[in-house]
């Protein structure tokens, strides 16, 4: 051990190593999360995918400007329109389709086993953003917080060193400058 090395210096040394563990130890979470994540995402994809079915509907109506999103699409208006499911039986209501969409036309729609309209089931690239969004967010709340940790606890050090430093001058300073100080008991010479 090197008589030169202070306490506050190996202190210091040993709260950076631990900023340097749970930054790895975050990195870990965070990809645990991702892939735990992804996993539920799947399952629930999976459950949906046995319950969602993708039939054509007829539009009845033309096009309406306005964003429903109830079939899970990118639309840009909505129109009233029919379609059969489960077999023979027949639906109506509002789905998305796109703008300038005529009466009679073909539309994809989601619906679910009793034939009402339901979301599309997530995609798989939509399945990756919001694990890698999961992980990632895991990772950094955990970084930033053992870096807010480390930090406090290097001031609260710094400031406990440089009172010790404070005081260490006070005691050598008349010494070193030459320069005396009345102290108690120094005219008992």
């Amino acid at each position: 051990m090197n008589p030169l090395r202070r306490p506050a210096d190996r202190t210091r040394s040993r709260w950076l190593v631990a900023l340097v563990l749970s930054s790895l130890a975050a990195v870990v979470c965070g990809v645990l999360t991702g892939f735990a994540v992804w996993d539920a995402d799947s399952r629930v994809a999976q459950q949906q995918a046995q319950h969602r079915h993708r039939i054509t509907a007829t539009t009845v109506s033309a096009a309406e400007p306005g964003i429903s999103g109830r079939s899970g699409g990118p639309a840009d208006a909505v129109a009233q329109a029919v379609w059969h499911y489960p077999a023979k039986t027949r639906h109506t209501g509002k789905v998305d389709v796109p703008l300038q969409t005529s009466v009679g036309r073909l539309v994809p729609v989601w619906v679910d086993d009793a034939g009402a309209t339901v979301p599309a089931p997530r995609s798989a690239g939509d399945r990756g953003v919001s694990s890698v969004f999961a992980g990632v967010s895991v990772a950094c709340v955990s970084v930033l917080s053992a870096g807010a940790v480390v930090h406090l606890r290097l001031r609260l050090l710094e400031a406990r060193n440089l009172a010790q430093w404070e005081h260490d001058w006070e005691r050598v300073e008349p010494k070193w400058s030459g320069r005396l100080r009345s102290e108690p008991g120094s005219d008992d010479d």
